[in-house]
């Protein structure tokens, strides 16, 4: 049973509500804007709970501790959750940019919709596919993984035991940020190769046909080849999605170990 009649107690428990709440806020799909601010911080505070067993009873700040102190460990606190989240923004973000590349070459590049959930304009193809990813994201219950995440943190990382190496966070926030672009080839290569192929075949056409206006057809040549191939690809998008956030488990476990005391 928890005692917040203690002071220790109390302070504890709001260093770790930190933690979790930067890791909520920063996180995909439950960040986002549709996501109410109050939902947010009352998943914050049962996430918490949930991980009240690990909070430890001894204090975090000594008696002669200062005001600075304790605004340095709220800021530390708050840099493993959001670091967390951020990582996982990014691998998100990098499934969101493959839509993007191959909705342009598909012919979406001149429509653009705004999107008051995702906070900015994106195609038709974009949005339809970030819906599709959601709902894969979310069934297969991969968020799981960035909540475990930081419930690890406390195995591994004591409240008021936080160091920050600048050079190990940085490299795997850089190798997160990096891997974008390759992901984004990764999920569109198949529509991709199959629009240049397209390309290629309307080239040949307009060589051997030259009354026949290339321009008008290409578009919905385009759009059919793109679509047939990504729907024909979508069964395959599940396993390749857990294979992809199961590998960021290792960089996720770097970035902890960043942040590691010692």
């Amino acid at each position: 049973m928890i005692d917040f009649r203690d002071v220790d107690t109390i302070i504890n428990h709001a260093l770790a509500f930190l933690r979790v709440g930067g890791m909520v806020f920063s996180l995909p799909i439950l960040g986002d804007a549709p996501t109410p601010i109050p939902a947010r911080i009352l998943l914050s505070a049962a996430l918490t709970a949930a991980v009240s067993h690990m909070i430890p009873v001894a204090p975090v700040i000594s008696q002669n501790a200062d005001i600075f102190m304790l605004v340095a460990m709220v800021i530390k606190e708050l840099v493993i959750g959001i670091a967390i989240g951020y990582l996982a923004r990014v691998t998100f973000d990098g499934l969101l940019m493959a839509a993007s590349i191959t909705g342009y070459q598909m012919g979406f590049g001149t429509a653009s919709l705004f999107l008051p959930d995702a906070g900015q304009q994106m195609d038709t193809f974009t949005s339809f596919h970030r819906v599709i990813l959601m709902t894969i994201f979310l069934l297969l219950n991969l968020h799981h993984l960035f909540i475990d995440a930081i419930v690890t943190t406390f195995n591994l990382i004591p409240l008021g035991k936080v160091t920050i190496s600048i050079s190990p966070l940085a490299s795997t926030i850089f190798e997160v940020s990096g891997s974008v672009f390759k992901v984004a080839l990764q999920l569109g290569a198949p529509v991709l190769i199959a629009l240049m192929f397209t390309q290629a075949a309307l080239g040949l056409v307009a060589r051997a046909v030259p009354q026949l206006n290339v321009f008008i057809i290409s578009f919905p040549a385009s759009f059919t080849v793109g679509l047939v191939v990504y729907i024909a690809t979508l069964p395959f998008f599940p396993e390749w999605m857990g294979a992809h956030y199961m590998g960021t488990r290792d960089l996720f476990m770097t970035a902890i170990k960043s942040m590691r005391h010692g």
